[in-house]
């Protein structure tokens, strides 16, 4: 390892404002976020200690009472030496602010306090003194903002375009990006101006003058990233969930949330009293937009969506007011036991229903998208498809023929479902999507929002496998959502036609929902939704027997569905569900449909 001491000093560039991460780092400096639970200026550090580095200087502008203090609280606090900017010098600017600290030293490593990398810092030591050079960069190839030309032997020939190309200069044969990583020889203060600059300037100067001054380091096989965006920075958090670690712990709590079934990634962010949870989408996500658009129109109409606190477009990333952990889902024991704070926050549930629906007519106007899917009779029978194939043959591994044979009752099944009247709908609309915050009902996981029939929602939040609720609670609020209904949306319907209609549609619905269990459990890996499968059934065979009794009282026979005597068959050689070993490794309650 290189001698520690006055012969080699470091430096860590934390002045930035970070704007690409706000708002939280309108809150918390940027090489204050944790990665791994390890605060980035605290990583930078280990890259400086693993090169020899003794004393370092850390440069400090937004937030520098922060930085100053985590600083302060780390083990080897009396190491760190202060350069607060009382304006943001730049790059270049920060080297003169630390002017007198750095001259003490043969050579400096410099370090941005934003940038994640592996690259072996005491390599990049070693090959700087071996040439001689004034400066040695760390470049990396970053396609997006390669700016720095390199000849074949080595040098740097320009940077940005600065500066002008030599008459006698050779051909730059790669062009690559600084990675915020580089040494230098005292003398490159002599380049430094008094006051603001860029370190870009002070370079091409000395390229300019003195050609071959300024090297490229370009290490094979390391990891970088300036964790400049939400989706990079929670990108490079370790899949496992880690606690804080280090003498200084960060002040930004970064947690996963897991077991939803969405090829999206979620994170629970919180600093202080602020909370936020950041979604980051699977690159070229179709719903990204929809999502925007629906969450915009729902805010516009107070129907609950999460507040949008920052959207990335380009990274398929938005982050969001933290709804909180109080959902619906969470209630199930008290609502359960008919408990009165959960039969509120259920009731509630049913009145959004309505009022979402009483908004079908503002999104036709407002928010076109809203209408670029819906839920017809094509959707239906691709639900239905979706339960044969992923639950009956891939689960139960029911007969094909058996399953061949079903075709018939679920065509006419979706025939009767179709023909409801079309409202907007969540289409998701179950336990574990529905919060209550501050008294209010709330909604997430919102962009499958489209217009479909009028009893899917409450069909879907009656019958949800995830809840038990007890009949009678369930009469009853499937009554309030048909008087609502009544009332303000369809006054031509009787109550009992409403009925009749969440029946069939929650037939549809569980049948959707076991084609997903059985999907996200056998496909996926995500096996923990097997666990749902029993609830499930249980929930199509109680439609099954409450649209039977209907018929046979002759209740709003228009709206019923059919009789399903082989679907009732085939459930019947299913018994309770998958075989045992297919359930066997099943956990607790996972996420979304």
């Amino acid at each position: 390892m290189p001698e520690a001491g006055g012969s080699l000093r470091g430096m860590v560039l934390c002045a930035g404002y970070g704007t690409r991460l706000r708002p939280l780092t309108d809150l918390v400096p940027k090489p204050l976020l944790p990665v791994g639970g390890r605060a980035l200026l605290d990583l930078a550090v280990a890259n400086l200690d693993r090169a020899g580095v003794g004393p370092i200087v850390v440069n400090t502008h937004h937030l520098g009472g922060q930085v100053a203090a985590h600083l302060a609280a780390r083990a080897d606090a009396a190491r760190f030496t202060l350069s607060p900017e009382a304006e943001i010098l730049g790059t270049g600017g920060a080297l003169d602010g630390a002017r007198a600290f750095l001259a003490q030293a043969d050579d400096f490593l410099l370090h941005n306090g934003d940038v994640l990398t592996d690259a072996d810092v005491a390599a990049l030591l070693a090959a700087h003194r071996a040439t001689g050079a004034v400066a040695t960069l760390l470049l990396v190839d970053h396609p997006a903002v390669n700016t720095v030309e390199v000849a074949a032997d080595g040098r740097v020939l320009r940077l940005a375009g600065r500066p002008a190309p030599a008459c006698d200069e050779p051909a730059a044969v790669r062009r690559l990006t600084y990675s915020g990583v580089a040494t230098f020889r005292r003398g490159i203060l002599d380049d430094v101006p008094r006051g603001p600059s860029s370190l870009v300037d002070v370079l091409a100067t000395l390229i300019a003058r003195e050609p071959g001054a300024v090297r490229a380091w370009m290490p094979a096989g390391i990891t970088w990233d300036d964790v400049g965006t939400f989706a990079r920075w929670l990108g490079a958090q370790p899949d496992a969930d880690v606690g804080a670690t280090g003498s200084a712990a960060p002040t930004v709590a970064v947690e996963r949330i897991r077991g939803h079934g969405s090829d999206r990634r979620f994170w629970r962010l919180a600093c202080g009293d602020w909370a936020a949870v950041a979604m980051v989408g699977v690159p070229g996500d179709p719903e990204h937009d929809r999502f925007i658009a629906l969450s915009r129109f729902l805010a516009r109409h107070d129907l609950g969506p999460a507040a949008i606190l920052r959207e990335d477009a380009e990274q398929k990333t938005v982050v969001m007011e933290d709804l909180g952990r109080a959902s619906l889902f969470s209630q199930a024991a008290g609502i359960a036991a008919d408990e009165a704070g959960a039969v509120a926050a259920w009731e509630s549930a049913v009145d959004h229903i309505v009022r979402l629906q009483s908004a079908t007519d503002a999104a036709r106007a407002e928010c076109p998208v809203a209408f670029n899917l819906t839920l017809d009779e094509a959707g239906l029978r691709w639900e239905t498809d979706y339960f044969r194939e992923r639950f009956l043959l891939g689960l139960l591994g029911l007969a094909p023929d058996v399953v061949a044979a079903l075709d018939g009752e679920c065509a006419a099944l979706n025939a009767v479902v179709a023909a409801q009247p079309a409202y907007l709908l969540h289409r998701d609309y179950q336990s574990q999507n529905l919060l209550v915050k501050a008294g209010r009902l709330r909604v997430v996981d919102l962009q499958g929002v489209r217009p479909g029939p009028l009893g899917y929602d409450a069909a879907s939040l009656l019958w949800d496998p995830y809840v038990s609720l007890r009949p009678a609670r369930r009469e009853a609020m499937l009554q309030r959502y048909a008087d609502a209904v009544c009332a303000r949306l369809e006054p031509s319907l009787e109550p009992a036609a409403v009925r009749a209609m969440v029946l069939a549609a929650a037939h549809q619905r569980l049948m959707q929902a076991l084609g997903a269990y059985g999907f996200l459990g056998l496909v996926k890996g995500r096996r923990g939704f097997l666990a749902h499968v029993p609830r499930g059934l249980e929930h199509l065979r109680q439609v099954m027997a409450l649209a039977a009794a209907a018929r046979a009282d002759h209740q709003a026979a228009r709206w019923l569905p059919p009789p399903l005597p082989l679907l009732a068959a085939a459930l019947a050689r299913a018994g309770d569900g998958p075989p045992v070993g297919k359930l066997s490794t099943a956990a607790g309650p996972d996420g979304n449909l």
